[in-house]
């Protein structure tokens, strides 16, 4: 069995449509479909997870999902408490790459969207702030039906084919491959991982959570993702202390240990590993990023 099968709701007099989701937050549960996915995040902030990848999202950004792509979108804290009234929005447009035809995907002129589609299984991500234009398109074809939603579409995919911001999500691996026992684990992994990073976290404690041995979860997790549970923590939390970077209310040494590391130079070593850079060197380029923005 596949992987948490989900079924779009799709119109029967439509090859492309659009789903406007408004709701106290988005659809956080693991799952696959068939259909090539393009969603606007218009309301809310969280982690994208794409296969083995988290990133963190903002209005504005873009993500596509390609077909089989596991994939799910968790708010952040503060959205599932009703008392705070926060509302999450997102605008995705669906289609199934077999409605276009056999022929259509063997013209010249479509050999590079079709590229284009078989990266996108692997999940890709499109900053906001380097997609107005993008974002712009995805409104446009809600707004649309018939044959002016299927030019826009084309044109949407188009140009994230040609954008040099889109970063790829997921490492490559099997993902379509998982069944629904690995589902459910990684799903209960990744949820235990959003809800704890801040606090020291064990191989014991976390190989519990999927009701495996140590040895049997650290084999399991590194098969499935292609990395390590410690690797896939610590990437976690420096996308955590990236989010916090950008907030001038807190200091690096107070980052380091919310975001759960132990001590401030392994927390600078890891960071500048996995970015380039240290937490001074990031933040400072975030400042003068939204001064010119």
């Amino acid at each position: 069995m596949k992987i948490l099968p989900f079924k779009i709701a799709k119109p029967i007099d439509q090859s492309i449509w659009i789903q406007n989701d408004t709701l106290p937050h988005l659809y956080d549960i693991l799952h696959q479909h068939n259909e090539f996915q393009i969603t606007l995040i218009k309301k809310s902030t969280g982690n994208v997870i794409a296969g083995n990848q988290f990133v963190a999202f903002q209005p504005g950004d873009i993500f596509v999902f390609g077909s089989g792509l596991p994939h799910a979108l968790r708010n952040d804290p503060e959205y599932y408490h009703e008392e705070n009234g926060l509302k999450a929005q997102a605008l995705s447009i669906y289609f199934e790459s077999e409605v276009f035809g056999e022929a259509f995907w063997n013209l010249p002129e479509t050999k590079m969207i079709k590229e284009y589609m078989q990266k996108a299984r692997r999940g890709l991500f499109y900053p906001g702030a380097f997609h107005p234009k993008e974002a712009e398109i995805i409104e446009k074809v809600s707004k649309e039906n018939q044959i002016n939603r299927l030019l826009l579409a084309l044109q949407l995919v188009t140009r994230l084919s040609k954008s040099n911001h889109g970063q790829i999500l997921a490492t490559e691996g099997m993902y379509n491959n998982l069944n629904e026992t690995d589902e459910k684990r990684l799903d209960a992994v990744f949820r235990f991982t959003l809800n704890e990073f801040y606090r020291p976290i064990s191989l014991e404690e976390v190989a519990g959570v999927s009701n495996m041995t140590v040895n049997s979860f650290c084999r399991y997790f590194k098969t499935r993702t292609r990395k390590t549970y410690i690797d896939f923590l610590t990437e976690y939390r420096i996308g955590q202390a990236c989010k916090l970077l950008q907030q001038e209310e807190f200091n690096i040494s107070d980052i380091c240990y919310r975001v759960g590391f132990g001590n401030l130079s392994n927390f600078n070593r890891k960071f500048k590993e996995i970015n380039g850079c240290t937490p001074k060197q990031f933040r400072k380029r975030q400042m003068l990023q939204n001064l010119t923005n």
